[in-house]
C-alpha cells in the first residue's frame, strides 16, 4: 500500500484492542538490482514523539476510521457466528430428540 508524506493512518493493534493514529513522516525507497523497496516511518501519538518504522508495528494498517470499523464489525460477526454455530452443534450433540413413537392403532381415535 502507498501512502502520503502527512497523511494520517489508523492502525489495529494486533496484540490488544487497540485503535491508534500515526502520521506518515517519511517515504524511504531503495533501488536494487533485484527490485524497488518502499518502507515508511510513522510518528506515534507518544509524549515523546517517537518515530518508527511502520513495518516494525504489529499492527494492521488502514486509511480511514471507516476502514477500520467495518473491518472489526466484520471480525465480530464472524466470532459470533462460529460461537453460535458450536453453541448448536453442542445443544443438537447433548439434547438430541428421540423420535417420537409411531401410534399404533389401538392408540388412534376416530
Amino acid at each position: 500500500m502507498k501512502y502520503d508524506v502527512g497523511q494520517i493512518v489508523y492502525l489495529l493493534s494486533n496484540k490488544e484492542m487497540k485503535i491508534f493514529p500515526v502520521q506518515v513522516t517519511e517515504e524511504i525507497i531503495r533501488r536494487r538490482l533485484d527490485g524497488e523497496l518502499v518502507t515508511y516511518k510513522v510518528l506515534l501519538p507518544t509524549k515523546t514523539r517517537d518515530v518508527v518504522d511502520l513495518s516494525e508495528l504489529d499492527a494492521q494498517v488502514f486509511v480511514n476510521p471507516s476502514d477500520v470499523r467495518g473491518h472489526m464489525i466484520e471480525n465480530t460477526v464472524k466470532m459470533i457466528d462460529n460461537m453460535l454455530e458450536r453453541s448448536v452443534r453442542l445443544g443438537q450433540a447433548s439434547f438430541a430428540r428421540e423420535e417420537a413413537p409411531v401410534p399404533q392403532d389401538e392408540d388412534v381415535v376416530e
